[in-house]
């Protein structure tokens, strides 16, 4: 069980801002920039951290196997919002379905970890998913699939 959790009979969601700032950090390796003493963690039945609430809305997913997050689309702009760029952010040149190729990758992050949810930008923020590459392999590869998209934005 993680630490501050409440008791796995509790089942709420509860205010834990440190803890979410602490998790985003990790996953990140930045510090976000905005307030969010208004988001919720909402545990599962086991009593482990399942959802990142706010306003009653799902934000991020947590994934109890490695404690990294999933994006909503509400997440996506959450993150566009409070983690300062370049961080966990992909430029791309072309339009594409649910895959970005790393030849389509302008610039990236390098501190860009595979299997972590990343922002994709165009002009601006328009879609969210997956790396598959590191940021370093996705600006010195010229083929393979970079990310996976999960969702887009717009």
């Amino acid at each position: 069980m993680v630490a501050g959790s409440p008791h796995r009979s509790a089942r709420q969601s509860f205010s834990h801002p440190h803890w979410i700032l602490d998790l985003l950090h990790y996953i990140y390796g930045i510090r976000p920039q905005c307030d969010v003493s208004s988001l919720k963690v909402k545990f599962s039945k086991t009593g482990m951290p399942r959802y990142v609430l706010l306003n009653g809305e799902r934000l991020f997913t947590i994934r109890p196997n490695d404690f990294s997050i999933t994006l909503s689309k509400k997440g996506a702009l959450f993150l566009d919002e409070c983690l300062p760029k370049p961080h966990a952010r992909v430029w791309v040149s072309e339009d594409f379905g649910k895959t970005v190729f790393a030849k389509h990758v302008i610039d990236a992050d390098p501190n860009i970890r595979r299997g972590v949810d990343v922002l994709i930008y165009k002009d601006r923020l328009i879609a969210f998913g997956k790396a598959v590459m590191s940021g370093e392999e996705m600006l010195n590869l010229n083929f393979g699939e970079a990310v996976r998209v999960r969702g887009k934005v717009e």
